[in-house]
């Protein structure tokens, strides 16, 4: 898993090295994107390009292994007018039963056995965002994304899929926006095990405020239903993200769980490059 995982960033890298850096200074700053659990509706322009690189540390509220620390990259690249793929690997180590999808590759022969001992696990993921609406006048912007998913770790691994409908609203414009954004989704395990789940809801809604041109507070609600038996997943996250002066944008977010089957805290930062791709 873990060289699966480190071929995933080598190819990441590559691709970052063949690429022109975008020049998006005088864009608005994104009010909804990483390290908080929430997804805009806009697709890339056919040729823009953005790599993320995010890490998470997180305190599961039980279990004699209680911390995890996660590392994800994602590369999104606009393919056509309003159609962006998308490309994601993450690895984590350390108690999975309350990381945000990977609790399933615990499950079964050859499991975390409670949390009781550290664990590896993965997710290597590939996506298509379709964007409906832009957004604009009075409507709000429109999108659906598209993924399938495989989830690896200590016990059998999986696959999933997930369909998720993107609506976001910019309700105040200019040098510091107000939007509001909410994901609805749908996830299926394509191989379930007795007992399991085999559909899960999940929602996100976050609330950003631009307070300069360059830097916006955000404040996410993220919900997913559990296996039976659990309490649903389910946080707050609270930050900032920062557009450096010709540089990455920054963001950084601090979370607590609201229940025993979600972590007590976490602590995430995300890195975010915008790219021309050359032959566009």
């Amino acid at each position: 898993m873990r060289r699966a995982a480190a071929g995933s960033l080598m190819v990441v890298a590559a691709a970052l090295a063949s690429a022109t850096p975008a020049l998006a200074a005088d864009e608005p700053l994104e009010l909804a994107d990483d390290p908080f659990e929430i997804t805009d509706p806009l697709a890339a322009a056919p040729g823009a390009a953005e790599l993320a690189i995010v890490g998470f540390h997180e305190r599961a509220r039980t279990g004699r292994w209680r911390g995890t620390t996660s590392l994800e990259a994602e590369m999104e690249v606009g393919v056509a007018p309003g159609l962006e793929f998308r490309i994601g690997q993450l690895a984590a180590y350390g108690n999975l039963q309350t990381r945000r999808r990977l609790d399933s590759s615990v499950e079964g022969e050859g499991g975390q056995d409670g949390g009781r001992i550290p664990a590896w696990g993965g997710v290597t993921r590939l996506g298509l965002l379709y964007e409906v609406s832009g957004g604009r006048g009075t409507w709000p912007a429109l999108g659906v994304l598209a993924r399938l998913r495989a989830v690896y770790g200590p016990g059998r691994p999986g696959q999933e899929a997930d369909l998720v409908a993107l609506i976001g609203r910019t309700l105040i414009r200019g040098e510091r926006p107000l939007g509001v954004h909410l994901n609805l989704g749908w996830t299926a395990r394509l191989d379930p095990l007795p007992g399991e789940r085999p559909h899960r809801w999940f929602v996100n809604a976050s609330v950003g405020q631009g307070i300069t041109r360059d830097t916006a507070l955000v404040v996410t609600y993220a919900r997913e239903q559990g296996e039976r038996g659990e309490r649903d997943y389910e946080i707050i996250q609270a930050g900032i993200r920062h557009r450096l002066s010709g540089g990455p944008v920054i963001g950084l977010s601090v979370g607590a769980g609201l229940n025993r089957d979600s972590p007590a805290f976490q602590v995430g930062l995300a890195a975010q490059w915008a790219f021309s791709l050359p032959g566009w």
